[in-house]
């Protein structure tokens, strides 16, 4: 294996539990966030993570800390998109767009890539999404404005959508875009 295809992590604690991030060094490539899990003990690194991990795991922190963090816009030149196809990218590239403390569905994601009667693969597409929180899987919601799935679980989901609410009306504080899907 290549220096360069080798995956590093970097554990740290957030006030919903224990989250992860995996990443190659060179060039640096984001592959994978793990959300917040209270179960893990003993989590230790004896090592220095990539500074770009750092940083990312500092706007993590502050995203579960309740700071209104405008996440960095994920770009695929920084991000291992691994094997996903072109749809699949649009399905997170339109998610992206929703705005911190708003929600959207599953419906809309579909329409906004062209696929209206999609919305099956766009929940199937978000359910296997390796960068949440970059990728603001848990903001969409079913047409009904019920919950769905989750890979964190509907709890953490719920928790993460009250979190932001929370966040907004604490601070006053405004959307970059209010032209949400």
């Amino acid at each position: 294996m290549k220096k360069d295809q080798i995956v590093h992590h970097f554990i740290f604690q957030t006030n919903f539990g224990y989250s992860a991030i995996f990443y190659k060094k060179s060039p640096f490539l984001l592959t994978r966030i793990i959300l917040p899990e209270t179960n893990h003990k003993n989590k230790r690194q004896n090592y220095k993570p990539h500074q770009k991990a750092i940083i990312i795991s500092k706007s993590i922190i502050d995203y579960f800390n309740g700071v209104p963090v405008h996440m960095l816009k994920p770009s695929w030149e920084w991000l291992d998109a691994g094997e996903l196809t072109e749809l699949q990218k649009s399905v997170y590239s339109a998610t992206v767009k929703i705005p911190y403390g708003k929600l959207s569905s599953y419906k809309k994601i579909a329409q906004a890539i062209n696929r209206p009667n999609a919305y099956r693969f766009v929940g199937a597409t978000l359910a296997k999404n390796p960068f949440p929180i970059l990728i603001p899987c848990h903001r969409v919601i079913r047409s009904n404005n019920t919950i769905g799935q989750f890979a964190g679980g509907k709890n953490l989901k719920i928790k993460m959508i009250e979190l932001e609410r929370d966040t907004v009306k604490k601070f006053n504080f405004k959307p970059l875009s209010s032209n949400h899907l």
